[in-house]
């Protein structure tokens, strides 16, 4: 399993995005050329976050369809974002973060997903832009 950091970003939302090193599964962020700033892989299973500096794409692939994963996403000292994701019919599942914290500058973005296939630990960096 690999995982690195870089990033920057703004406020509390969640988006979720799964890929490969190559490219970006999300038509979305893929046609607007969101640079990918960490991926994780384990077994079969393979996340990602892309990002445009202030949304994030979190997107995962490699589940079983229908598989539950749990998923917790924690932004400096905020209360930790913690729910269920489930696979859809490809085994893939999406979500979108905008990370901010009003007396941050920045921070890093600590992404843990489980499942029955696989463990993903993801990480970013973010900060405060001004526009």
């Amino acid at each position: 399993m690999r995982t690195g950091m870089i990033g920057a970003g703004l406020a509390g939302l969640v988006l979720v995005t799964l890929s490969g090193p190559a490219g970006a599964l999300d038509e979305i962020v893929r046609a607007r050329g969101w640079a990918q700033v960490d991926y994780a892989e384990d077994g079969a299973c393979r996340a990602e976050v892309r990002g445009n500096g202030l949304f994030y794409r979190i997107a995962g692939q490699g589940l079983r369809p229908g598989e539950v994963l749990r998923f917790h996403l924690q932004n400096a000292d905020l209360r930790p974002v913690e729910y269920s994701v489930v696979a859809d019919h490809d085994g893939a599942w999406r979500e979108f973060y905008v990370p901010f914290v009003w007396h941050l500058e920045g921070g890093i973005v600590r992404v843990d997903v489980a499942g029955e296939s696989c463990s993903l630990n993801l990480s970013f960096a973010w900060a405060r832009r001004r526009l």
